[in-house]
């Protein structure tokens, strides 16, 4: 065998493994769900769309005049079952923050080797029951 077929055969697999390794690393594999929530705002978010508004999409599932209880309760389902890539580590972040009667909640709903995307909802409660509601959809690059 030639040095120069050798040379490429070597050269040929090293761009197989970078394909390959660059595909696993930033394709972000849609995770399991059992939140519909969740499954409605992956299916009508694009990869990489960042900021956009879902509170259309969240008010499905958390309308307005909701009791608190059952609110929480709805959040408290949104989990994700990240994907199990073979050289990093998916990051999950989940969140509630209360300040008076808002309540700020942020949970992953998808993870990748560059970042994940988080879902942000905010929901104001009055009397018991949900008054305002917010949804979007953030980006964490680390």
């Amino acid at each position: 065998m030639s040095k120069g077929r050798l040379i490429g055969i070597v050269l040929g697999l090293f761009a197989l493994v970078c394909f390959v390794t660059t595909f696993d690393y930033s394709r972000g594999r849609t995770p399991e769900t059992k939140s519909q929530l969740v499954a409605d705002v992956l299916t009508a978010t694009r990869s990489g769309e960042c900021g956009g508004d879902d509170t259309e999409i969240a008010s499905r599932y958390l309308p307005l005049g909701m009791a608190q209880a059952e609110a929480e309760q709805v959040i408290n389902t949104i989990e994700i079952v990240p994907p199990k890539p073979w050289f990093w580590q998916p990051q999950i972040e989940n969140a509630t923050t209360w300040t008076g009667e808002t309540l700020e909640a942020l949970r992953t709903i998808k993870t990748t080797a560059f970042g994940r995307q988080a879902l942000r909802l905010h929901l104001t409660f009055g009397e018991g029951k949900l008054r305002r509601l917010a949804a979007e959809v953030v980006c964490r690059f680390d």
